[in-house]
């Protein structure tokens, strides 16, 4: 019998050991020892820190990162403005679990940190896009309104999250907002009217620029050209006072011109003496 029953003890210690598992808890991560039978299954945990921990078949260990994740939702957010343009976009989200609320965030889920952030985080940032787009129009959204409205749904995150123990980081557009086909042709035709406008705006500023350096230059040219006038003009009236004050300077010069020969014809039958007065 002693022998019977040390080999149904060994057994039973054999089956044990092979119904056991053995999980690890990484560095950075928090983990959540949970019973999965009886009547507090899911209710009965333990938290635990880093290190090796064997598992029970009736036991399975959660764990719960506590450095920041980023998640890029896949399938695109919809929600509808107060004018009732549907928009689509992709979102993406920044958060972490405190690590001294690692169970009560496991309270309230019942499940891992994977499942949480693609179905329950993802329909809090649903409900709350959906009540905030409706309170401003497209053109509202299109002019800016995209920051405004994702600082709203944060907000409103960060309101019902970080007491269960998840802070949200940031959420982020990861793709441009994708509007109804009438808004795009809008948005794109009033681009292309505020480009043209600018454009005839830089041509008349252009033609302007060029009409002034036409303007200047024609004015630099009357000024030059008065310059020189009155230089010609001065240097007229000095030469004219100074033949009248010296005479003599203009006989010089006729004298430097005259070829010595006495003139052979007088006009108008003038016999006045040459212009060369010699004194003795």
């Amino acid at each position: 019998m002693k022998k019977v029953i040390v080999a149904l003890l060994l057994a039973a210690s054999a089956f044990t050991l092979t119904a056991c598992d053995r999980e690890t808890v990484p560095a950075g991560y928090v983990g959540v020892k949970v019973d999965l039978y009886g009547t507090e299954k899911g209710v009965q945990q333990q938290v635990v820190g880093v290190g090796r921990y064997w598992l029970t078949i009736n036991e399975e260990l959660y764990k719960f990162p506590t450095f920041n994740q980023l998640h890029t939702y896949h399938d695109p957010f919809v929600f509808q403005t107060s004018d009732s343009m549907t928009i689509s976009a992709h979102v993406g989200v920044e958060y972490a679990v405190e690590p001294d609320k690692v169970a009560k965030v496991f309270q309230t889920y019942r499940k891992g940190v994977d499942d949480i952030t693609t179905s329950n985080l993802r329909q809090n940032i649903s409900d709350a896009l959906i009540k905030h787009s409706t309170d401003m129009n497209i053109t509202q959204l299109a002019a800016g309104g995209k920051t405004k409205l994702l600082d709203e749904v944060t907000k409103d995150l960060r309101a019902g999250l970080e007491p269960i123990g998840i802070h949200i980081v940031k959420l982020s557009w990861t793709t441009d907002l994708d509007y109804p086909k009438q808004v795009k042709d809008s948005i794109n035709a009033k681009i292309e009217a505020n480009q043209k406008a600018a454009r005839v705006e830089n041509e008349v500023a252009q033609s302007k620029a060029e009409a002034q350096k036409a303007i200047e230059l024609a004015r630099g040219e009357a000024e030059s050209n008065r310059i020189r006038a009155e230089a010609e003009a001065n240097a007229i009236t000095l030469r004219g006072q100074a033949l009248r004050s010296n005479p003599e300077v203009l006989q010089l010069e006729a004298i430097n011109r005259w070829d010595g020969k006495t003139p052979v014809y007088v006009a108008g039958g003038n016999s006045a003496p040459p212009f060369v007065q010699f004194k003795p």
